[in-house]
């Protein structure tokens, strides 16, 4: 289980603007707007489904 979440991290962290993004989503769940955090949610969620997505080959 380790090593798939680590294999998550890289795959985000191999592609800077991929990256970048999800490191302001993560400082954006800190927001006192709801609607901003909501999209910050919603934005780090679907960073780390498709990194899943593509370690399974897909």
């Amino acid at each position: 289980m380790f090593y798939r979440l680590w294999g998550v991290v890289i795959e985000i962290e191999r592609h800077p603007h991929t990256a970048a993004r999800l490191h302001a989503a993560e400082r954006a769940v800190d927001d006192p707007d709801p609607d901003t955090r909501a999209n910050a949610i919603r934005e780090a969620g679907e960073i780390v489904r498709a990194a899943h997505r593509q370690l399974a080959g897909g």
